[in-house]
């Protein structure tokens, strides 16, 4: 059987972490897990200039739309957050976006879903299936190119960023160009031999 190891890097940070005493998400409230991860951003620093940065709700689809430009008939990335399906928000990928979209130049659209566990499956993926057809349908507007859409994600959102594309596949008659899984949660048993031993 083959043995699964954290990478060094990562395994040294998760070893500080619990030597400054950083509490496990197993012995805290869903709201300290928000909190902790709104606060845990306050680290990296300024935000990053971008031409354009609107929120926008359409059709109950709520969005945070990051142009880097004013050119038109640009890419257009939906972007899924992470944070294990019960956190995370347009606050906590504020800054990896804003830098995304400088270095792509591609329109980044960031998708509002529900959080567990006020909301139970399916409601992050029917919020983001139904966002991203708003924004398939509404993306010229904005300077987009609805044939040249990626979904991306990171962690949860890596898992409703598959779990789109399918749907969108079965369901909605155009798919993405691309998809982008960032450490995509991909097993919601957290049963593999790597959660065992490293979760």
């Amino acid at each position: 059987m083959t043995q699964l190891y954290l990478e060094s890097g990562i395994s040294q940070l998760v070893s500080s972490f619990i030597e400054a005493g950083c509490p496990s998400v197993k012995e805290q409230t869903i709201e300290e897990r928000r909190q902790g991860y709104r606060d845990s951003v306050q680290l990296a620093g300024e935000k990053e200039s971008v031409y354009q940065v609107k929120d926008k709700e359409i059709d109950g689809a709520i969005l945070r739309i990051f142009k880097p430009s004013d050119e038109c008939n640009l890419p257009v990335v939906i972007y899924f957050h992470g944070g294990c399906f019960v956190s995370g928000d347009f606050e906590t990928h504020d800054q990896q976006l804003r830098k995304l979209a400088n270095l792509s130049g591609a329109i980044i659209v960031a998708v509002k879903y529900r959080l567990a566990p006020e909301y139970t499956f399916p409601a992050a993926h029917d919020d983001a299936f139904h966002a991203s057809q708003v924004i398939f349908e509404n993306c010229k507007y904005w300077g987009g190119n609805p044939e040249n859409i990626i979904l991306a994600g990171d962690s949860a959102g890596g898992h409703i960023c598959l779990i789109t594309s399918l749907r969108l596949k079965e369901k909605a008659g155009w798919q993405p160009t691309k998809q982008v899984l960032i450490y995509p949660m991909l097993d919601a048993t957290a049963a593999s031999q790597s959660y065992i031993n490293n979760g």
